[in-house]
């Protein structure tokens, strides 16, 4: 589970970074406004793959907390 976990980080972080890359290269005319509008939607992106990562980690330490996980309990908070 831990690998799967690394590997969905390492996938984030490669897309966010592509992501940016093609920002960078749109020509100025093309439009300041749109590069303003992508660039806080990656900054977007990246918060909701932190909140996400973050509750996946918390979900995934939290199921090694537990011998046999009931998906009633799970469900409860």
């Amino acid at each position: 589970m831990q690998a799967s976990f690394n590997d969905v980080v390492c996938s984030m972080e490669r897309f966010h970074r592509a992501f940016e890359d093609q920002i960078k290269t749109l020509s100025p005319g093309g439009g300041e406004t749109d590069v303003i509008e992508l660039t806080k939607g990656a900054m977007a992106m990246k918060d909701a793959a932190g909140i996400y990562l973050a509750w996946a980690n918390h979900y995934m330490q939290r199921l090694r907390r537990t011998d046999a996980p009931d998906g009633d309990e799970m469900m409860e908070e």
